[in-house]
């Protein structure tokens, strides 16, 4: 290579000696024009059939090359495919579930990730421990979740719990994925006074692993008082960001429960599904309710209430803990009309409600009262403590067998288990007109009605032709009654009676004998019985002035 030294070659000093100028192509060209070319001419002295392709190809036959032969293999009878592939399979597929049971599981860690900024705080006072049947999962026991508050009340109680992992990332326990969390045996203590703030809790941009809670009890307090409680409670939750859905079964008052609650996001509006049930008691509602991004804190929507024959249609507005009802339609089988009003939760039960019917069919009403066992008669009038309330209630047009009664209207006070019957007018059509006022005053061992009324008489001709009373051709038009009603024992006593001037006590007794005899001799079957009101009608006003 030293006798080679390229150096000395300049290829572009080369180049400059050679002229390509020169050399003129398209003179070439023209010894070589195509047109004068005769194919066919050249084709007659070429012979085709001169060469045989057989002798050409012995020379490719891979036949006559001694090549190594290739084994068959005979894939469906492989040993390999059949047994050692899928072993090996299972094996490895094994080890990767089962190599996580050697680890240790720091309790701590799972709480953080439990409770991870969450409003409350899960402690973990058992053991937490790897299975990896029937699928991969941490079995956990004993967890209390408690409130964020200055007095950390319990929230929760679980004896089981069950963590279920991905089979993604098993070897890696810092990487472990949680899929869906199962809590079992679990106790409940839902105070309705922290309502609001569990209803915040939920309401923030959290996203929850699907929570599953199984053989446990739901237990209503107002704050240290017992309310009521769900047993044999299985619970569905799952919240992400934009849908929330709640599942619950149950036992409540010997009765089963279901509650679902769908919450989703639909543009600027929040929607919301709600379904209660309960089987025995024939008992459904159902609401659509939508609430606006603008203003939080107002629930709007269509709901249906419905009791066997009973039925609420109408439009709600839910807020500050307090339902409006704006146009409604209540119905059964003995009323139609329409409720408007409001109803508050918090920090009391209250309601405030006008029930205006368009008709109410009274011999239906009674009828059904009737039909009900004496113990339930007289629980009728017995109302819970933690019902108040004012009700208006009217009719416009009321249906009896002797069409006595033409319409009414009244107030109702429900305050602490009494019933106060504010004003109770009655149109008695050309009769005249009565109103009533008093006090049912509940007791264990009693429910008492004192009460005080006016009755009018405008046409007395007609009254008397109406009660069958001919040896008399006046009677008082204003009288005044008061008195009080036994409901638990089905007396009446009579206090006054007055019209131009206070009846003595012989004829008030004997009034109130007249009137217990016949009204009710036989419980609450005759009280509203017009034949019968129609005969102690005609025993007093024949013997007394």
């Amino acid at each position: 290579m030293k006798y080679l030294n390229l150096k000395r070659f300049k290829f572009s000093t080369i180049l400059k000696n050679i002229n390509f100028r020169i050399y003129n192509f398209l003179k070439i060209s023209k010894f070589s024009e195509l047109k004068r070319l005769n194919l066919r001419e050249v084709y007659k002295y070429i012979n085709i059939r001169a060469f045989d392709i057989r002798k050409f190809s012995k020379y490719v036959n891979p036949k006559t090359y001694n090549l190594p032969r290739i084994k068959k293999i005979d894939f469906p009878t492989s040993k390999f495919l059949i047994l050692h592939l899928p072993v090996a399979i299972i094996f490895f597929g094994f080890l990767y579930l089962f190599i996580p049971i050697f680890y240790s599981y720091d309790v701590t860690k799972i709480e953080k990730r439990l409770c991870a900024k969450k409003n409350f705080e899960c402690l973990i006072k058992g053991e937490a421990n790897y299975t990896f049947f029937p699928s991969p999962r941490i079995k956990i026991t004993n967890i209390v979740v408690n409130d964020l508050s200055k007095q950390k009340k319990i929230l929760i109680n679980i004896e089981r719990a069950i963590l279920k992992l991905s089979f993604k990332n098993l070897l890696s326990k810092e990487k472990h994925i949680f899929k869906k969390l199962e809590l079992k045996n679990f106790k409940i203590n839902f105070n309705l006074n922290d309502t609001k703030k569990y209803k915040n809790n939920f309401s923030k941009k959290i996203n929850f692993i699907p929570v599953t809670f199984e053989k446990g009890q739901i237990i209503f307090f107002d704050k240290k008082n017992f309310v009521a409680s769900i047993h044999d409670v299985n619970l569905k939750l799952r919240f992400k960001e934009f849908l929330k859905q709640i599942e619950l079964k149950g036992k409540f008052l010997d009765d089963d429960i279901f509650i679902s609650i769908n919450d989703k996001i639909d543009e600027d509006k929040l929607l919301t599904d709600i379904i209660l049930k309960m089987r025995k008691l024939n008992f459904l509602v159902k609401a659509n309710l939508f609430k606006l991004k603008k203003d939080n804190n107002v629930l709007k929507g269509n709901v249906l209430i419905k009791k066997n024959k009973h039925k609420f249609v109408g439009i709600v507005q839910y807020k500050n803990n307090e339902i409006s009802i704006d146009k409604s339609n209540v119905k059964n089988f003995f009323l139609d009309g329409e409720v408007s009003g409001k109803i508050k939760f918090l920090p009391f039960f209250n309601f405030d409600l006008d029930l205006d019917l368009n008709s109410i069919n009274f011999t239906k009403l009674y009828s059904s009262f009737l039909n009900l066992d004496k113990e339930s008669q007289g629980n009728l009038f017995k109302i819970n403590k933690k019902i108040n309330g004012k009700l208006n209630l009217s009719s416009e047009k009321v249906y009896s067998s002797y069409n006595l009664i033409k319409s009414f209207e009244s107030r109702v006070h429900f305050n602490n288990g009494n019933i106060d019957l504010e004003q109770f007018l009655i149109n008695l059509g050309k009769l005249g007109a009565a109103d009533v006022s008093g006090k049912i005053i509940n007791d264990n061992k009693f429910s008492n009605f004192k009460y005080e009324s006016n009755i009018f008489i405008d046409n007395q001709k007609k009254f008397l032709s109406k009660f069958g009373i001919y040896n008399k051709q006046t009677i008082p038009s204003n009288i005044f009654v008061s008195g009080s009603f036994d409901l638990h024992n089905m007396r009446k006593s009579f206090y006054e009676i007055s019209h131009e001037k206070k009846l003595n006590e012989d004829d008030i007794n004997f009034i109130e004998d007249e009137f217990n005899h016949f009204m009710l001799s036989d419980d609450y079957k005759n009280l509203f019985y017009f034949p019968k009101f129609k005969n102690f009608i005609k025993s007093i006003t024949e013997d007394t002035n």
